[in-house]
């Protein structure tokens, strides 16, 4: 498991992520104080009779949880006006979004990046689980409720891992179905490590799980193809998986 703190929260949030004169980040949040050992681990799952993956015992071993957040500044910051600009008067987004209804706001919601790795409780109790929203989704997708546990949170998207005779196997689904979006569970084919190696390449970008799977088809693929080098003009890009190349 690669160190979380490391590489997903000093390089990748606070170097790369914080190094791009674009964004405003309210911070990252992993909650080491609330880390779990990894014999109390093993007795809540044993109590609720569900094996982790590897994965996923290296990751809660590391970290309660993690959030990390970043959006396109705006005019209260310091020269915030000119580089929100930068985007809000681009011709092409004029042309897509503002002059077909969406606002500011919306598209900024798109153009904004998040990687929102649940905590434990989410994953391992049954009421959690259905608070979520996924024990139903389970159910509609034609499974038994709680054989879906949600993994990585999106507003419309949710990464989550299949229950299989009380284990829950290292094999990452993307299921949308909330908010309007036509609902599917798709099998992104990586574990939960590769996940969090992707989620670095991409930067976080908004609904990157999503372009992965869908590739061009995906309704942030354009948004992340044209502004990635743009929000961060000093990182190489390495997007080829995501069905993109510069």
């Amino acid at each position: 498991m690669i160190d979380i703190n490391k590489e997903l929260i000093d390089k990748l949030y606070y170097k790369e992520i914080e190094g791009s004169d674009s964004l405003l980040c309210p911070g990252a949040v992993s909650k080491p104080s609330h880390i779990i050992s990894k014999e109390g681990l093993e007795l809540m799952l044993k109590e609720k009779s569900l094996t982790f993956p590897k994965s996923l015992m290296d990751f809660y071993s590391q970290a309660a949880m993690l959030s990390l957040t970043w959006i396109i500044v705006d005019e209260r910051f310091r020269n915030g006006k000119e580089r929100e600009a930068l985007f809000k008067e681009d011709p092409w987004i004029k042309k897509e979004y503002l002059d077909n209804g969406y606002s500011w706001e919306a598209v900024k919601i798109l153009l904004s990046g998040n990687l929102n790795i649940s905590e434990i409780q989410n994953i391992i109790d049954i009421e959690d689980v259905k608070s979520t929203g996924m024990y139903d989704a389970a159910i509609s997708l034609g499974l038994n409720g709680g054989d879906l546990r949600p993994i990585d949170f999106n507003e419309y998207a949710v990464a989550c891992m299949k229950v299989e005779n009380g284990k829950l196997i290292d094999n990452v689904y993307l299921y949308t179905g909330f908010g309007g979006f036509p609902e599917a569970l798709h099998d992104m084919k990586v574990n939960f490590e590769q996940y969090l190696e992707l989620a670095y390449k991409a930067k976080c970008f908004n609904y990157w799980n999503l372009t992965y799977c869908l590739k061009e088809k995906s309704p942030s693929y354009e948004l992340m193809k044209r502004f990635f080098p743009i929000i961060f003009p000093q990182i190489d890009p390495d997007l080829k998986e995501f069905g993109i190349e510069y």
